[in-house]
């Protein structure tokens, strides 16, 4: 079987995605292109794939895509990403101790040593159980092929790979890429060479509060006219 090259994942996830959104758009309205980049000042990054169109609810919405092929695949290990780590840590600690009670220390004991260090140590335990417990799990992994797409600003964001080069991947490398996108809200898409889509994981909406993504990107003024 020929791999398929990566501009032939590029157009086949670009179209599925265009026909995919269409129904969403305002008027049936959408900008769809290949190789959009970012504004200088955001880094002069290249999405594989920019659409963006005017929804009934969200006002101006972007998705952007990322597609691999064969080339991508040493991409595909994942490894533990730290800064989420102690985050997840430090916010299972939080939670246990305050549904545990312990936080109420603060406020009902009069004993200045007692009152911290109650809550404290809830809260230490708490926190290295989980990092203990957990520590192999996916919800605390990323992988680079991720940390690529999570550079386009976008309402929903799409990784499409091959499926030759998917399926060259080992079970065990095909299931963590499935849930380490699904944790982060990415959709993940197989390419077959006859143009089948199939969807493995749905992208999950980005929120921000000026939630314009289009404003990242240097043909700003352009896809407004467009869409």
């Amino acid at each position: 079987m020929s791999r398929m090259a990566e501009t032939t994942v590029q157009g086949i996830a670009l179209s599925y995605l265009e026909k995919r959104y269409r129904r969403r758009a305002r008027r049936g309205r959408i900008f769809a292109e290949p190789e959009v980049r970012t504004k200088k000042e955001h880094g002069s990054k290249r999405a594989d794939g920019l659409l963006a169109f005017k929804h009934w609810l969200w006002g101006v919405y972007v998705v952007s895509l990322e597609a691999k092929s064969y080339k991508t695949l040493p991409a595909i290990n994942p490894k533990l990403d730290r800064q989420l780590f102690a985050f997840n840590v430090i916010r299972a600690g939080l939670i246990i101790s305050i549904l545990s009670g312990a936080f109420f220390f603060l406020y009902k004991w009069n004993d200045g040593f007692w009152q911290f260090i109650i809550p404290g140590g809830v809260f230490l335990l708490s926190g290295g159980a989980y990092a203990w417990l957990t520590r192999n799990h996916f919800g605390h992994r990323t992988l680079r092929v991720v940390e690529q797409i999570q550079q386009y600003p976008a309402d929903e964001r799409w990784l499409a790979f091959s499926k030759d080069a998917y399926h060259s991947l080992e079970i065990e490398k095909q299931r963590q890429l499935e849930h380490i996108c699904r944790y982060h809200g990415i959709g993940l898409l197989v390419v077959s060479a006859n143009g089948k889509v199939d969807v493995l994981a749905k992208a999950r909406f980005n929120w921000d509060w000026w939630h314009d993504y289009l404003r990242f990107y240097s043909r700003e003024q352009d896809i407004r006219s467009a869409i």
